[in-house]
């Protein structure tokens, strides 16, 4: 299914994206920053026995945490609406694009993380991801969705929770090579991929490529 996104104006957005763990906490977002920190630690930067490879649950990380490349940004409201997330996602997208590095093999580490301490409603934080994966992914970015009880499988192993996080977030990134499986079920992600890491393959082979790899799949 094909989805759109509405941009909002995210010029009245007043967000804070800072370091998670070289910035200090915003006032009253201490409890919060220090949840975030423990889980990114002991959680995405470990390995797990029931992951189903070997090495962290994230690869990407711990070498964000040592350049500094991890940032996070903080959506207060258990009311919020949806032109108020997507107005801050679109704020986030524009100055991660705009953040450096923004070429070289570093500027594939850097992420900006848009989280939702007092929100509950991941009906709409999912809807909200998919809309801009679909809008950003020709971009080559990627937007990516966590919230408590995220019931999504892991890719080695379907009963692994990957995407399981003490509160609602939306994540941006690079799209890197090792996005692939994530990416096979859906013609238009998959194009937006070989077009991203292999735009020397003509169009029409790489369309027949792509048909035949959703057949596949």
């Amino acid at each position: 299914m094909h989805c759109t996104a509405t941009l909002v104006d995210p010029a009245a957005t007043e967000l804070r994206i800072a370091s998670l763990f070289t910035a200090s906490p915003e006032s009253g977002l201490e409890e919060h920053t220090a949840t975030m920190r423990r889980w990114v630690l002991e959680f995405l930067s470990k390995s797990h026995p029931d992951l189903g490879r070997k090495g962290p649950v994230c690869p990407y990380t711990s070498p964000a945490i040592k350049r500094d490349l991890l940032w996070v940004a903080f959506l207060r409201g258990g009311d919020l609406e949806r032109d108020d997330i997507t107005r801050a996602l679109t704020a986030i997208i524009q100055e991660f694009r705009r953040r450096p590095p923004t070429d070289g093999d570093d500027s594939h580490l850097k992420s900006v993380v848009l989280a939702f301490p007092d929100f509950s409603d991941v009906t709409l934080i999912e809807s909200i991801q998919l809309e801009f994966k679909n809008l950003f992914i020709k971009y080559g970015l990627m937007v990516g969705q966590f919230y408590p009880g995220c019931d999504v499988g892991g890719l080695w192993n379907p009963d692994f929770k990957a995407l399981d996080a003490p509160y609602p977030m939306l994540a941006v990134r690079h799209m890197t090579e090792t996005d692939y499986p994530f990416l096979v079920e859906n013609e238009e992600w998959l194009n937006a991929y070989f077009t991203h890491f292999a735009p020397r393959i003509p169009t029409r082979v790489r369309s027949d490529m792509i048909k035949r790899l959703l057949v596949s799949a």
